[in-house]
């Protein structure tokens, strides 16, 4: 005699019915379930009905299946494939196979013509899933539903409209009675002949089987497709797509740089909210010669790389960002590239109107999958593809509509995405570079790598006072040029003007005479031009005639000739510059508001010490590192369904001991609830006593179970949290 298989009765049992692969794809889509690794399969169940972890994978799904997971939460718990495909106009088989997908990620579970809905998705689309009332307790026929409406005036027609698909809305005395004759109202017609039902005193609502027949079976108002939109494009070569890629990839890298050096040498103070002012970010912007979007673009890269943070309230490098200027261009960019990919802010919303560049306006937790979700669907057209941007946001949309639902459109979530793309060099030309890939699989190919340029130790000196870099400078050289020259062109190269006031910042810093005419020498591939020679040690020779000191600060000069102009300086006054002997003068103020007028009426003063010694370069100011979160290794989905299994062979005792979680507890209850069949439940009573009882529920919920006790008949409300088990009753007993 052949015996039936046996049907799950909660989602545990369905998940220990599943083959050990099937469990394992489970555990994959829904890796948030991953760690910590669930103790048995009761767990595994229990934390995947939970609202965080459906929320998770809800966002996951796309259109399709969200509309799909929507049609079974409008129907009763349990329904069918049959009973949904009804409701969609999709052939039965797509809606077969959404159903499966669901029920691989644990959103449904049963078999097809017994169908359960995890509560938490169901109460994703509460209270009107597909906008349909819940069905009527004695719901109208067709022909009914069309006569009565033959019978109302046409102005019954933009109240219908307004609760064709939310179908409840405020009418005062919804609830009084109301004859056919005397209806007056579109209203009262529609109560009078059913076709609106009262709710309460002030609610209507539009019957689930009127609202259908108004929508002509349609379960939603706009349709949605079942499989995604195509992304379209027209092809390019690729080759010369990667090559300009690559120059835009270099340009960032360049870019930040630029940033670091700026922040180090000018106080870019945070605003109390976080983020920069526009004005900084405006003078960012001439520094970096682009407009704001793309300063902006460049400060939020840099900070999600960690190369620069907060010190003390102002912006600054980070030790990371000078570990960071030691690596080749090609691990530099995927550093940055890396970081934007993860970062879980939105950086075009920072340069929008009442925005700040590192404020709190740009947080956004899903910005990390909408970017992969955009590049995922770029990189599925091709490389060279110069995308239509209409149909990736429409693709977009199709596959993360949870991600794209908010105040900013799809389009605009795509285009700033694809901009960003296009500072990066993941798209060039307006196509798909193969730098999409690299980002995507995490492996940087030889050939994109060589795309870089190798940085060079030698400039191009020339007689006008002017230095050109022929390409990419090492970052050492770098550091040195900038010091001793001021940046007049920017790109691969760049051109750099040396002056005397650029010449007397080395000598600010401690570098002699010598060893800027040494470094000049090995570094120039043309000798060093006799202006420029010239030119240094004429700095050299009025640097440090004057000597500034602590105390407030002091002043002395041989010159007295200088000491005189300097006392007659309209400022001097203010400063409390006073003479204390032959050619020493003190301060009121600290040394550098002393070195500042100086400066100012044309000296140039070297800083010394208490004990006379002459300063040398101060530190590199740093902001503190900032330390990464420490994440413990995820185990993989192979790994978790290993240890649950193993945990269910081990103890099969303790689980028929323990009997079901409390989940199951409450689908037990609810399923005899809907079938009206009766179930034995364990409880601790108030006086602590366990209690068994044979009870016929009647319905479940704020945290109780109403039901009535088939030995005496009485009807008894239980606590939730107080029972320990529930187990169905066999017939016959």
């Amino acid at each position: 005699m052949s015996t039936a298989p046996v049907r799950p009765r909660t989602l545990t049992e369905a998940l220990r019915a599943l083959t050990p692969d099937r469990l394992t794809g489970v555990v994959a889509r829904r890796m948030d379930l991953a760690y910590p690794v669930p103790r048995d399969m009761a767990e595994l169940a229990t934390r995947s009905t939970t609202a965080t972890s459906v929320g998770r994978a809800m966002d996951q799904l796309n259109a399709w299946l969200r509309v799909v997971a929507e049609a079974l939460a409008s129907l009763p718990d349990p329904t069918s494939v049959d009973a949904v495909a009804a409701l969609l106009p999709q052939p039965q088989a797509l809606v077969a196979e959404a159903v499966e997908e669901l029920r691989s990620q644990a959103l449904v579970w049963g078999e097809d013509d017994q169908l359960h809905l995890v509560r938490s998705v169901r109460e994703t689309f509460e209270p009107y899933p597909g906008g349909l009332a819940p069905p009527s307790a004695r719901p109208l026929a067709a022909d009914d539903i069309r006569r009565r409406l033959a019978e109302c005036g046409p102005d019954i027609r933009p109240v219908l409209d307004r609760l064709l698909y939310s179908p409840t809305g405020a009418v005062r005395q919804a609830d009084r009675v109301i004859s056919v004759a005397a209806a007056r109202t579109p209203v009262e017609q529609l109560l009078a002949r059913q076709l609106l039902r009262p709710v309460d005193a002030d609610t209507v609502m539009l019957p689930r089987e009127v609202a259908w027949e108004l929508r002509g079976a349609r379960f939603r108002e706009d349709e949605v497709p079942a499989t995604s939109p195509e992304v379209t494009g027209v092809p390019r070569t690729s080759v010369m797509v990667d090559r300009a890629a690559a120059g835009a990839g270099f340009g960032v890298l360049h870019d930040v740089e630029l940033l670091a050096r700026t922040v180090e040498s000018t106080p870019h103070r945070l605003l109390r909210t976080g983020g920069l002012s526009a004005r900084d970010v405006t003078a960012l912007a001439r520094a970096l010669g682009s407009d704001v979007p793309h300063a902006v673009f460049v400060v939020e890269c840099a900070a999600a790389a960690g190369l620069v943070a907060t010190g003390g309230g102002v912006l600054l490098p980070t030790s990371d960002y000078d570990r960071w200027l030691t690596q080749d261009g090609a691990t530099r960019w995927r550093t940055l590239a890396e970081a934007w990919l993860g970062a879980e802010r939105l950086f075009s919303r920072s340069a929008e109107s009442a925005a700040h560049a590192l404020g709190p306006e740009a947080e956004a937790t899903a910005a990390p999958a909408l970017r992969r979700t955009v590049l995922d669907l770029a990189w599925g057209a091709g490389t060279g593809t110069v995308v239509e941007l209409p149909s990736l946001a429409a693709a977009t949309a199709w596959h993360r509509p949870r991600l794209t639902r908010g105040p900013l459109s799809p389009e605009t979530l795509v285009e700033w995405t694809w901009r960003e793309g296009a500072w990066l060099g993941l798209v060039a030309l307006g196509a798909v570079s193969s730098f999409v890939g690299v980002l995507l699989e995490g492996q940087m190919r030889d050939d994109l790598a060589a795309l870089f340029p190798e940085p060079v130790e030698q400039i191009i000196i020339q007689a006008d006072l002017t230095a050109v870099a022929p390409g990419p400078l090492a970052h050492t050289v770098a550091a040195d040029l900038h010091l001793l020259a001021d940046q007049e062109s920017r790109g691969g190269g760049g051109v750099y003007r040396f002056s005397a006031g650029s010449v007397r910042r080395a000598f600010d810093l401690g570098w002699s005479a010598a060893e800027i005419h040494d470094w000049l020498d090995r570094h120039s591939s043309t000798g060093v031009p006799q202006p420029l020679a010239y030119l240094v040690d004429d700095v050299a020779r009025r640097h440090g005639t004057i000597r500034v000191g602590p105390a407030g600060s002091f002043l002395r000069a041989d010159d007295q000739a200088q000491l005189a102009a300097l006392l007659a300086h309209p400022q001097a006054a203010s400063l409390g510059l006073r003479t204390v002997a032959p050619g020493l003068v003190i301060a009121a103020v600290e040394e550098h508001e002393l070195v500042a007028l100086l400066r100012e009426v044309g000296l140039t003063p070297a800083v010394e010490d208490a004990q006379g010694q002459v300063l040398s370069a101060p530190p590199q100011q740093r902001a503190p590192r900032q330390r990464p979160e420490v994440r413990p290794a995820t185990p993989s989905a192979a790994e978790v369904t290993a240890a649950v299994l193993a945990a269910e062979r081990s103890h099969p005792a303790r689980r028929r001991r323990s009997g079901p979680s409390t989940e199951e507890s409450l689908d037990r209850l609810r399923t005899a609830t809907a079938e009206a069949t009766p179930v034995r439940v364990a409880y601790v009573d108030p006086a602590g006593v366990v209690t068994e009882r044979e009870l016929s529920p009647l319905d479940v919920g704020s945290g109780t179970v109403r039901a009535v006790d088939r030995a005496n008949a009485q009807i008894v409300t239980i606590p939730l949290s107080r029972i320990s088990s529930v187990t169905p009753v066999t017939p016959g007993r």
